[in-house]
């Protein structure tokens, strides 16, 4: 359990020094309300595409790009779905 707390800690850290300010504020707001409640799989699955990259994560988030891996596909929704502005 302490190890799950420390891995959600440092995504969330992740989450606020992404590259650029519109990701920063919507990942790290995100990352705060939701990671915690993320089974393992799901935060492997935000893991991963916070390691695609910041120009990425925003295509996805703004639907100029599609993902063909549906369990990113549940977090990229939940993203867009957020309302943490």
């Amino acid at each position: 359990m302490e190890n799950r707390n420390i891995w959600i800690k440092k995504l969330i850290y992740r989450s606020k020094y992404t590259g650029t300010r519109e990701t920063d504020l919507l990942l790290g707001n995100f990352a705060e309300k939701y990671l915690k409640n993320l089974n393992d799989d799901e935060l492997l699955s935000y893991e991963n595409l916070l390691v695609s990259g910041d120009p990425r994560i925003w295509r996805l988030s703004i639907d100029i790009e599609k993902s063909e891996d549906k369990k990113e596909n549940i977090i990229i929704e939940l993203i867009k779905n957020f309302k943490g502005f």
